[in-house]
């Protein structure tokens, strides 16, 4: 497996081109790009942007609600001063930081939101992954074994963070075809 670190800029039916001008050529292309707002997200009458994401303020709130008692998080929201990758850090993150808030005694207390990337993990398949951390960016096996590190420690019980890795082990070994024990 290559990895390529260009951006795609055309899909035809047989092959992808990239912005370097290279070629890769493909019997089939799966494109999973973009996300699209939710019914529920599309039928409340609030400002929206250009994605029909929910405009917030910093402290997550809808810019368009004249009570500022509407918040929106998450995939579904774009803050006005700042726009947020989609991804499950960034919710993770709103959601504890709105637990905090919403319950903080005084409006005093509530200081914006504020996001701070801890990096990225991808799996890119074949023991191969990507990490592009603050300290460092790399790619290979050793990406992997972060990735599947990071991956055990957001597991909820610790009967799963004991199973999850046997399981992996059992599949690294002998492959996902489990008949065979």
């Amino acid at each position: 497996m290559k990895i390529v670190k260009a951006f795609v800029t055309k899909v035809d039916e047989n092959a992808v081109t990239l912005n370097d001008g290279s070629r890769i050529s493909c019997g089939m292309v799966v494109w999973s790009t973009g996300l699209a707002p939710r019914d529920f997200t599309k039928a409340i009458s609030l400002e929206k942007n250009k994605a029909g994401q929910i405009v917030v303020d910093q402290f997550l709130r809808a810019v368009s609600d004249p009570n500022q008692r509407v918040y929106a998080m998450g995939d579904c929201a774009c803050c006005s001063r700042e726009p947020l990758p989609c991804t499950a850090q960034v919710a993770e993150r709103q959601g504890r930081y709105l637990a905090t808030s919403l319950s903080a005694s005084s409006k005093e207390e509530v200081k914006p939101f504020v996001f701070q990337s801890s990096g990225m993990l991808a799996y890119i398949g074949g023991y191969q992954a990507l990490h592009d951390l603050p300290a460092a960016k790399s790619q290979g096996f050793h990406s992997w074994v972060l990735w599947r590190s990071a991956y055990t420690t957001r597991l909820g019980s610790w009967r799963l963070r004991m199973q999850v890795p046997i399981d992996w082990m059992k599949t690294y070994f002998f492959g996902r075809d489990t008949s065979r024990f």
